[in-house]
């Protein structure tokens, strides 16, 4: 290992520079804003890839990409992640939690865990570089004069709506990245996947364009949720509504306070096709706003819990 520790230095200095690796770079710089004030961030989990791309090395790369494609998309701020590759551990602990051996304050409640909205899943169809002489990648034929390789790297992915189990949307998009003649050299066996050090080699910029890629994609498609304004809590003129600084609501805002909503279902499928708020009841003023709520005041009429709110322009 020493005697290999020179070059991996050497071949990292040479294709990443002195700079963060494009990884890093990307991690730093957020994705555009895509939500209005009353747009929800919409709730998603992510599975394992699948591995199509004939790639058996010592990496896992379905769970490995399941993890960078994780770690974008909390990067965004777009979408609230769910956690589900390890959910067994989070249940175990809360069982645990119950466990007479423990003490009752500061217990997690149970039937609290989020459900997500949608799922994506991926597989890798292409994880290749051509040209590398380490012998840990099938093809080892130069493809340009000079010892140049070219890794590639071609993701496919789908969104699936949890509820309907329909396939939403999906995509395709592929990463490719080359390097001079001492990339041929590079031992990846001796790189972690997802690490800095990989990210700066020909496969992981290939890996983080194709990743990038991906997020925009999934991020136009995803379908987005307006904010329901309701009433959650009535306490006399004081009433407290399920929307906060989340959905961009400031004081002095007015809201109508409608009577009980109807839903239209389709009688062919049995789809909710629409839904038509109630006669007005009542008139509410936001005076306090908390991250997830606001504090009101009851201007006139009454209010109900669940009651619809309609923003006074």
């Amino acid at each position: 290992m020493a005697k290999t520790f020179p070059l991996l230095v050497l071949a990292a200095a040479l294709l990443g520079g002195c700079i963060a690796s494009p990884y890093q770079q990307h991690r730093s710089q957020r994705y555009g804003g895509m939500r209005n004030k009353e747009t929800l961030r919409p709730t998603v989990a992510v599975t394992d890839f699948e591995n199509r791309a004939n790639f058996s090395g010592q990496w896992n790369l379905g769970s490995g990409f399941a993890d960078v494609l994780v770690t974008h998309l909390m990067d965004t701020e777009q979408v609230v992640v769910l956690e589900r590759k390890h959910i067994e551990n989070v249940i175990g602990e809360i069982r645990m939690q119950e466990s007479p051996y423990f003490r009752a304050e500061g217990q997690v409640e149970r039937g609290r865990l989020k459900n997500a909205s949608y799922l994506i899943r991926g597989a890798i169809t292409d994880f290749t570089v051509t040209g590398d002489v380490s012998g840990w990648f099938a093809s080892t034929t130069a493809i340009l004069k000079g010892g140049i390789s070219k890794a590639r790297v071609a993701l496919h992915i789908t969104i699936s709506d949890v509820e309907s189990g329909e396939i939403i949307d999906s995509l395709k998009t592929t990463g490719s990245a080359s390097a001079g003649f001492f990339s041929g050299g590079i031992k990846y066996n001796s790189f972690a996947f997802g690490g800095d050090a990989y990210f700066r080699t020909p496969l992981g910029r290939a890996t983080d364009e194709a990743m990038r890629k991906s997020i925009r994609e999934i991020l136009k498609r995803l379908p987005t949720q307006q904010w329901s304004g309701q009433v959650a809590q009535v306490d006399g003129q004081n009433v407290i509504i399920n929307g906060g600084l989340n959905v961009g609501l400031t004081p002095g805002t007015r809201f109508e306070v409608r009577s009980f909503p109807r839903t239209i279902t389709d009688p062919a499928t049995g789809n909710v096709i629409e839904v038509i708020p109630g006669g007005m009841s009542g008139i509410l003023k936001v005076e306090i706003v908390k991250n997830l709520s606001a504090h009101c005041t009851l201007m006139q009429g009454r209010a109900e819990r669940g009651m619809i709110l309609v923003r006074v322009e």
